[in-house]
């Protein structure tokens, strides 16, 4: 059974190659964007991985101010201080490693640190056709922020795509 744990530097490579796998309409970050994230945020990111250490999906999240979602692929992201939404940057498996149910418990350590962190909203920017998929998972596009122009110029760079936001209890 593949365990969770949180990612560190030494997991980039393995990253990388999941990133490669998984996305296909947007350009793919370079690691220095993975090493920013990591260093700003190391208790928002994990990874899934095999008991001989091959990593099978990983998940990337940040604290930020809801109206200012990170640019994709930015190396010089710092975590705002008045940040109030942890903010899903990136979720990926590897597709060797589909239907193993491995997005499950990386999505509960994503809502755990957004409790643990106080925040009662969490953010994404859905690319690839996934709106139904973080649906399931109570993100939606009804914030007032979804349609704002600056905004939306904002996540253009990730092609087709939409802003959702997910209420915290």
């Amino acid at each position: 059974m593949p365990s969770l744990r949180q990612a560190v530097i030494t997991d980039i490579a393995e990253i990388l190659r999941i990133q490669a796998l998984c996305y296909t309409s947007i350009e793919p970050e370079r690691a220095d964007a993975f090493i920013n994230k990591l260093q700003q945020a190391p208790d928002c990111a994990f990874v899934t991985e095999t008991e001989s250490g091959k990593l099978l999906a990983y998940l990337f999240a940040l604290p930020i101010r809801t109206e200012q979602p990170p640019a994709l692929d930015a190396d010089d992201f710092i975590v705002p201080q008045q940040a109030d939404c942890l903010y899903l940057h990136d979720l990926a498996i590897d597709p060797s490693a589909r239907g193993l149910g491995l997005s499950a418990p990386l999505l509960e350590a994503f809502f755990n640190t957004a409790k643990a962190r106080r925040f009662t909203q969490a953010s994404l920017i859905a690319v690839q056709n996934s709106v139904p998929f973080w649906q399931r998972y109570g993100f939606h596009n009804r914030h007032p922020l979804s349609q704002d122009a600056e905004l939306q110029a904002r996540i253009s760079v990730y092609g087709e795509a939409a802003y959702l936001t997910c209420h915290l209890a």
